[in-house]
């Protein structure tokens, strides 16, 4: 138990320090602390420097002074922080009103302070000076009002220094949080983008289970229904990655090829064509499963003829080309991003959205029909290293 209260209590001093802290630094705590203690510390360190040129017969005491009037200073400037804390929710005018006579009466309280500090020779550790009563008609004025311009001057510096790099810090945050809302709704609209399943896929395929089950091809009707199990756990589950390997991404589209021959064994080939140097080059996730559901929707279950399906993947310099042929023609409509017509509708929006989402200018779909009678969808990607990221 002793070693329980032990930590108990540390973590309770901790968070009495942490609580400590932001009472006293309630904004950009750590921009605060460090550009007061850096200021001053190189203003201790450039006067102690200067001494050591002088002949002075009580250096200790001096160098204890001086750390007497840092601390001084360090206080007064978290006072003029705090001030600048409360006004700048006024705006830029109110602080920069708060640096021109706040300021100069903090300076020449300092100014003050620094005459009765350093105008005594006391032993070392020695303050009871300061409790006795200030004699005005001692002071030197002429040093008191040099000194107070000399503070004045570090003062405004480092609340015009605070105030710039606060504003930054802000800007910087807004922009920060700007660009992480941006992010997450470049993936909400990616994910939903990618998990637009064609439904008729699905509702087709249990039509074929429900025919083969009329039929009494049971065993046909059982591998069908695995199939169609194992590609959707593919996509909606196991497929949460959302860049995969183009083969992965080929692999995945023969198995939906394989689960519409039990549609169309007849009339239904494909052939897949992947060049050695494109395997392990990263692309969307599902992005060509629409081209494949259109190459099987407008090519195959258009016609009574036997359609020949070609699934290509190659490089082309630093970009990659993924293309679906498929028998037949295919008219691409002028605004195809605006228009949804048969044959060229949802699917292909969905693969520019996605394309824009992640790579902006830099990727391409086009349509386009060869000499050969084929209608062709090819996805050109640039290097995955164009992917938008957040910097």
């Amino acid at each position: 138990m002793k070693p329980e209260h032990g930590l108990g209590s540390a973590i309770n001093a901790g968070a009495r320090t942490r609580s400590l802290l932001d009472r006293l630094f309630p904004v950009n705590q750590a921009l605060a602390i460090k550009s007061m203690f850096g200021v001053w510390g190189a203003y201790f360190v450039f006067v102690s420097c200067r001494g050591l040129y002088m002949e002075q017969n009580n250096a200790d005491s001096l160098f204890v002074q001086r750390i007497l009037m840092t601390s001084v200073c360090i206080t007064l400037t978290w006072m003029l922080y705090r001030l600048l804390v409360a006004v700048r929710r006024n705006g830029m005018r109110a602080a920069i009103l708060v640096l021109l006579l706040p300021t100069m009466i903090l300076a020449n309280y300092i100014a003050i302070l620094d005459q009765i500090i350093f105008d005594h020779d006391a032993a070392l550790f020695d303050f009871s000076y300061l409790l006795d009563p200030i004699e005005f008609s001692m002071f030197d004025w002429t040093y008191i009002l040099d000194e107070a311009f000399t503070r004045y001057f570090i003062l405004a510096s480092w609340g015009a220094l605070y105030l710039a790099l606060a504003h930054s810090h802000e800007l910087q945050r807004m922009m920060a949080h700007s660009r992480y809302l941006e992010r997450v709704n470049r993936e909400s609209e990616l994910r939903a983008l990618r998990y637009q399943l064609n439904p008729h896929f699905v509702f087709n395929a249990l039509n074929s289970v429900s025919s083969l089950i009329i039929d009494r091809k049971n065993k046909k009707a059982e591998k069908l229904v695995d199939d169609l199990a194992d590609y959707m756990r593919a996509v909606l589950t196991d497929g949460a990655e959302d860049m995969v390997a183009v083969e992965q991404e080929i692999a995945q589209q023969v198995r939906y090829l394989e689960i519409e021959r039990m549609r169309f064994p007849d009339r239904l080939h494909y052939f897949v064509n992947i060049d050695a140097t494109a395997h392990g080059w990263m692309i969307p996730a599902l992005i060509i499963q629409p081209l494949i559901e259109n190459a099987v929707k407008f090519g195959v279950s258009g016609t009574d003829q036997p359609v020949n399906i070609i699934i290509s993947a190659q490089r082309e310099g630093d970009r990659l080309c993924i293309s679906v042929a498929n028998d037949g023609r295919v008219k691409r409509p002028a605004g195809l991003a605006h228009k949804r017509t048969p044959g060229t509708g949802t699917g292909l929006i969905n693969i520019q959205e996605r394309l824009r989402a992640l790579y902006g200018q830099n990727a391409s779909l086009l349509l386009a029909n060869n000499n050969d009678g084929m209608a062709i969808a090819t996805i050109v990607l640039p290097d995955p290293s164009l992917i938008f990221q957040d910097i």
